[in-house]
């Protein structure tokens, strides 16, 4: 039984993203104690264990071995119902009031306390109420604090940022992103350089992976970004940044971009916008028919690509890896791709179109994917 209780602290705090010195802190013993329990050398002195199990929002029960099934299940329930408010459509304030609920269930959850955050803060965004500041910061200090899940925290943090630029605070906007390492100072940097474990390709493979992903990624931001005035002077060169973002994926990845179909599609749909503003209808259709093919192949790969490999030279050691529902891609994509590009394609823009065969087709080509995804 003590050799189990050690397991068992051991799982929940690495579910929760806790570190061992975090949880010593926390309870107050030193993180030799709590090493010595998960090796099963030593066991919690027995008053220690209801404060462990008020840490890790858990009965004394499960701390000792009995349903921790029935936690696991109820965090997967909790996460299946966020992905079905998602799917029909829920409001904000539906959202926080699940992610309340759960939060008052599970306090220690870190992708709960993000979600959580990251739900107040478009009620924030939209109604600036103030009640909801300090919550919200103090939710995402949390995560950023404890959670060594990357993309939990990336989350938090970005939501951090976002939130201190709308409040017009940029000294602690600025101050958070300092703290985030610089690209040079990554791990990807680091073991691209050979750390003498036979696998410096596909460090190498990682890293490019990782560049592309930025690179494109800033390609797009400098086109969007409000500082390049949104006129017909700059529709052009904005036209250009995007098929070059485009040709730098099909170049790195080849014809089989997987995940990056998705990305391919987004430039499409934002190439149309410039060329249906400019009056290029017959343009503007060919960019709808790419967005739309890239589309539904994002939405193919999504099904059917887990864990298979990239066939690009840059890429061919690396595979489809986001397929646990809890990484940062499948948790943000609550809907498909088609159906998210569906919903762009309502925009009063594309009304000059809206009756060409072309247009029409793409529209009941998205529309009958995205049903095959949901049958």
């Amino acid at each position: 039984m003590n050799i189990k209780i050690g397991t068992i602290i051991k799982k929940l705090r690495t579910e929760n993203e806790i570190t061992q010195d975090t949880l010593a802190s926390a309870i107050g013993v030193t993180p030799q104690a709590v090493s010595r329990w998960e090796s099963g050398g030593s066991y919690p002195d027995i008053e220690l264990l209801p404060v462990l199990a008020d840490f890790f929002s858990v009965s004394t029960d499960e701390l000792l071995g009995y349903k921790i099934s029935e936690r696991e299940a109820e965090l997967k329930n909790i996460k299946n119902e966020v992905h079905r408010l998602a799917t029909v459509g829920a409001s904000v304030d539906e959202f926080i009031a699940f992610a309340r609920k759960a939060y008052s269930r599970f306090p220690s959850d870190y992708w709960i306390k993000e979600r959580l955050a990251s739900y107040l803060y478009y009620k924030w965004r939209d109604t600036q109420e103030s009640n909801l500041f300090d919550e919200i910061k103090n939710l995402c200090d949390s995560v950023i604090a404890g959670c060594e899940n990357e993309y939990i925290r990336h989350n938090a943090t970005g939501t951090l940022i976002d939130l201190y630029l709308r409040n017009g605070n940029t000294d602690k906007m600025t101050e958070i992103i300092n703290r985030i390492p610089e690209m040079r100072f990554c791990r990807e940097f680091e073991k691209a350089c050979g750390i003498g474990d036979g696998n410096t390709e596909l460090y190498v493979q990682e890293q490019i992976d990782r560049l592309t992903f930025c690179l494109a990624n800033a390609i797009r931001q400098y086109a969007t970004h409000n500082d390049l005035p949104n006129d017909r002077s700059t529709w052009d060169k904005k036209i250009e940044m995007f098929k070059v973002a485009n040709q730098l994926y099909q170049m790195i990845y080849g014809d089989n971009l997987m995940i990056y179909h998705a990305f391919v599609s987004d430039n499409y749909r934002f190439l149309s916008t410039y060329q249906i503003a400019q009056g290029k209808e017959e343009e503007t259709l060919d960019s709808l028919e790419k967005m739309c093919y890239h589309a539904v192949e994002s939405d193919k790969s999504f099904q059917n690509d887990h864990g298979k490999h990239y066939t690009s030279i840059f890429t061919d050691k690396l595979t489809y890896e986001y397929a646990s529902q809890d990484t940062y891609y499948t948790e943000n994509w609550t809907h498909s791709k088609c159906y998210n590009t569906l919903c762009k394609l309502k925009q009063e823009r594309y009304d000059s179109i809206r009756n060409h065969p072309r247009f029409i087709a793409v529209v009941n080509r998205l529309t009958e994917y995205d049903k095959e995804m949901n049958s």
